[in-house]
């Protein structure tokens, strides 16, 4: 069963890992560090406005594109290319096969979001704002992740719906009113680097970290509980 299970995840990393996403979200993150080096060099530049720019280019930017990329794909490709009949067929539950997504969706964007984000905040930040660029990071992955994986099976269009999520409610209808950036991972994400960095003024009554990771763990297990649900329902010919 667990020889199934690895399998399964070998799988959807090969699948979702080409040449071509791979490099175009490294150089996305290479030109976030670039900026970085130019911003560092600034003399006229405040401790704030450092935070500030962690905040703006790698949360509000980095992090989602690349979770959106990468998460819609892990098991979306499958579904696409109608190869993941050939999961069915093995000795394994639906909730291994959602398992398998999560995984291997975290398999991948930890390091590709975590080592840019490292390498950003140690430039730009002191290492308060490093360590909550990464711990913020880590969140956002685990959340997005969880909800574009569940997309990704959810539609063939799930990169387009996902950056209209990332666009539209997270980069506007979310700042409208408090109840609609509560339900904004991006706020949490926020929350927490501003509270680990001590940058309080970062986000309008930021949320407690304890906080922040429960909400990332309740969207984690309804959507895993989504996706188990949906696997079990569809068919795919």
């Amino acid at each position: 069963m667990m020889r199934g299970f690895t399998g399964m995840i070998g799988r959807m990393v090969s699948s979702v890992t080409t040449r071509g996403r791979v490099l175009a979200m490294l150089a996305v993150g290479a030109i976030g560090i670039v900026i970085g080096v130019f911003l560092d060099r600034a003399e006229t530049i405040s401790a704030d406005g450092r935070v500030a720019f962690l905040a703006d280019f790698g949360l509000t930017v980095f992090v989602p594109l690349v979770v959106v990329v990468f998460a819609t794909a892990t098991i979306g490709n499958l579904v696409e290319e109608k190869t993941l009949v050939y999961f069915w067929l093995r000795p394994v539950g639906r909730w291994q096969i959602a398992l398998a997504g999560f995984v291997s969706s975290l398999l991948v964007l930890l390091p590709l979001v975590l080592i840019p984000m490292g390498i950003l905040g140690a430039i730009v930040g002191d290492s308060n704002d490093l360590t909550g660029l990464l711990v913020a990071s880590a969140v956002g992955v685990f959340a997005y992740g969880s909800i574009f994986t569940f997309l990704g099976l959810l539609t063939q269009r799930a990169l387009v719906w996902g950056l209209v999520y990332v666009l539209v409610w997270e980069g506007f209808v979310a700042g409208l009113s408090r109840t609609a950036g509560w339900l904004a991972i991006r706020t949490h994400t926020t929350s927490v680097l501003a509270r680990i960095s001590e940058s309080l003024e970062l986000i309008d009554r930021p949320t407690e970290q304890s906080t922040a990771i429960l909400i990332t763990g309740a969207i984690v297990v309804v959507a895993f509980l989504l996706t188990t649900l949906r696997l079990s329902r569809m068919t795919v010919d």
